[in-house]
């Protein structure tokens, strides 16, 4: 098949995939991970503590480690 083109005016932009993680993109994806993973061991502790058989512990280090840890 042949294919004739008489005029072709085009604009083209070369892109570099990484370059399309801008430092600010980076940062708020970062933060949203930080967040998300102090959310999560949050709701692990919170977790551990309810669940507990015994005494409730006096802190969370005590509730985590079983003894009190100051």
């Amino acid at each position: 098949m042949d294919v004739h083109i008489n005029d072709v005016v085009a604009r083209m932009q070369v892109v570099d995939g990484d370059a399309l993680l801008t430092p600010q993109l980076l940062a708020r994806i970062v933060s949203a991970v930080t967040q998300a993973m102090a959310e999560s061991q949050a709701d692990e502790r919170s977790r551990k503590r309810d669940t507990r058989i015994g005494g409730a512990g006096c802190c969370d280090g005590c509730a985590d480690a079983g003894e009190h840890m100051g």
